[in-house]
């Protein structure tokens, strides 16, 4: 599990804050990465499981029904890497490059979270906060192979 986002903005930490909840939680078989940003180094984590899960927030502007999503992520024959790992990279990104420099082929999941205030400040705005635990919910069947 990869949670990535700035924890000094806000709701873009949630990817993190998730991830580190989890961490504590002690999910059996679930290794857990929380980081600033996605980086090519975290391809040869990524080489050395079966299964990997993103976590990020996703800027939302409507707040009278946000959701979490859940998307499975698929490299299609003619996946190209940009190069821009990092603030702009993308979790497909990475499990092409795992399968590039590892020859692995990963199952993956991008959970993005609804995300409304990226101003300065460590607290998550209450809506991200209740999508937080959906999230969780969401996860949780990923993780401990109930899907």
């Amino acid at each position: 599990m990869i949670g990535y986002g700035n924890t000094l903005r806000r709701d873009d930490g949630v990817g993190r804050y998730l991830a580190e909840e989890i961490e504590q939680q002690n999910w059996p078989h679930c290794q857990v990465i929380s980081t600033h940003q996605l980086t090519p180094e975290l391809a040869e984590a990524i080489a050395t499981v079966d299964r990997v899960i993103f976590i990020d927030a996703q800027q939302c502007q409507d707040q009278s029904s946000p959701s979490v999503q859940c998307q499975p992520l698929y490299l299609s024959p003619l996946e190209q890497l940009s190069g821009e790992l990092g603030h702009r990279g993308s979790p497909l990104e990475l499990i092409a490059l795992a399968k590039i420099l590892y020859g692995v082929e990963v199952q993956a999941w991008w959970i993005l979270i609804p995300a409304f205030t990226f101003d300065y400040g460590e607290r998550l705005s209450p809506l991200t906060t209740m999508a937080q635990a959906e999230a969780l919910a969401k996860i949780r069947p990923l993780v401990l192979g109930e899907i």
